[in-house]
């Protein structure tokens, strides 16, 4: 958020203002922004204007009114923001008139949540990554967020390891979602046993409300919190999992652990699993009954020395779908310790030739927004009204690698807030760009992405 923020102080210059009558007096308001230090063409002008800022315009309506039109509208054009646009299309009848000339406001992207002390705040991107309000049940203010999905529905865990729930930001409808995977015996029939389980990341076929949406997961076991992840599906409405599959015995080698979770529409449909390895184990509709499911995994060729990774440790890997394509985002490391970790970012596509598979890195963007979060990644186009804010927009989810964050009190639990940000796509040294406010680790829950 660097840069020179300057606000309209032509009045300095009028010595005669102060002597005006009220009729007369006119205190100039137009000229206000950012200047972001770079060319026009890398970097697009934001308004930065909090919604404090309009409630105390509309007292001052006269000076406000009598803006002209192009003005106006040249004002709207910055506004990227649809609520950004509401403000200012509430203001007055002159400006309403103005900006219903104007086209509607782009695709809304997705919105930052983070976990602050009294509640989590949301920042949203095309407002220059300040945040807006949000109403919350007051029961969700300090729930664990593990993902989220399309239409502002949120992945929490109300109870951090239990009670889970599926929740509309929008609407506030609620649906609960399994806490338990029950067993049969298989010594005395009629007979289960049931184990709490913890959802670590989740997504869906389709929205929860639509008939036959079916839930893919990676869960983790509170008798044994260390033991590897397992993969697990259900139904809306299901009070417990009826099976799950282990991601790798604890002797096999961690390549085959899962860390990420995609459902891809192509065909009949198929949840995708990135391992630690980089292969994809595949999970065909029909899910259920689970088992006549079909499964198989897609082993790529390993990456070799040529991906220009530089010797970076790898943090993490997120699957992505962007025109028709599936990416692999990876994500790297600071060589050098006592630095907020991620540095840089490579993205690769999949490449199929007869029964191999294969990583292709990308020479750049190419236009694209890719906004990263397991089981949640999403890309979209700055071309479709954000002119130079391609990028690999990342949040702060390490504590995915900590199994027993979630079974720790509220002192000792601690999730990592501060690694959030922007990948520019460009050379270093700018590699990185901390668009989002600085932020402590929060005792309740890991940021999270809000889809529109």
């Amino acid at each position: 958020m660097e840069g020179v923020y300057f606000l309209d102080d032509r009045s300095f210059y009028d010595r005669t203002t102060v002597f005006k009558n009220d009729e007369k007096r006119k205190y100039h308001r137009s000229d206000i922004g950012k200047w972001s230090g770079s060319p026009p063409k890398t970097s697009p002008p934001f308004w930065i204007l909090p919604d404090m800022f309009w409630q105390q315009i509309k007292q001052l309506s006269p000076p406000w009114a009598e803006l002209v039109p192009d003005i106006v509208r040249e004002i709207g054009r910055h506004l990227l923001c649809e609520i950004d646009r509401h403000h200012a299309d509430g203001l007055c009848r002159s400006w309403r008139d103005a900006l219903l000339q104007l086209r509607p406001p782009p695709p809304p992207l997705p919105r930052l949540v983070l976990p602050e002390a009294d509640g989590p705040a949301f920042y949203c991107v095309p407002s220059g990554c300040r945040p807006h309000p949000f109403v919350l049940p007051p029961a969700e203010l300090r729930a664990r967020c593990f993902g989220s999905y399309d239409g502002a529905w949120i992945f929490q865990a109300v109870d951090q390891a239990a009670n889970h729930v599926l929740l509309n930001l929008i609407t506030h409808q609620q649906l609960n979602l399994p806490n338990l995977i029950r067993f049969p015996s298989f010594l005395l029939p009629g007979l289960t046993f049931d184990f709490e389980v913890a959802f670590v990341a989740a997504t869906l076929s389709s929205q929860p409300t639509d008939q036959g949406c079916v839930g893919a997961s990676i869960i983790g076991f509170k008798r044994r919190p260390l033991n590897p992840r397992h993969i697990a599906f259900w139904r809306m409405g299901d009070e417990a999992f009826s099976q799950s599959i282990e991601s790798r015995w604890i002797d096999e080698e961690l390549e085959l652990d899962v860390v990420d979770l995609l459902y891809s529409g192509h065909g009949a449909g198929a949840f995708l699993f990135l391992t630690r390895g980089e292969n994809i184990r595949v999970f065909r509709q029909p899910i259920f009954p689970l088992g006549d499911m079909q499964t198989t995994v897609l082993y790529f060729e390993r990456r070799g020395d040529d991906d220009d990774d530089d010797g970076r440790p790898v943090l993490d890997r997120y699957l992505v779908e962007s025109r028709g394509k599936l990416l692999m985002v990876v994500r790297l490391g600071d060589r050098e310790p006592g630095r907020l970790p991620t540095t840089t970012f490579r993205v690769f596509e999949r490449e199929d030739e007869l029964f191999n598979n294969y990583w292709t890195k990308l020479p750049d963007l190419g236009g694209r927004m890719l906004f990263v979060g397991r089981g949640c990644s999403r890309s979209y186009e700055a071309a479709d009204g954000y002119p130079g804010m391609e990028g690999v927009y990342f949040l702060d989810d390490r504590s995915f690698h900590d199994p027993m964050v979630v079974y720790k009190d509220a002192a000792q639990r601690r999730y990592p807030c501060s690694d959030n940000g922007r990948w520019l796509g460009a050379p270093p040294p700018a590699e990185v760009e901390r668009c989002f406010p600085e932020q402590g680790p929060s005792n309740y829950s890991p940021p999270v992405w809000i889809l529109p």
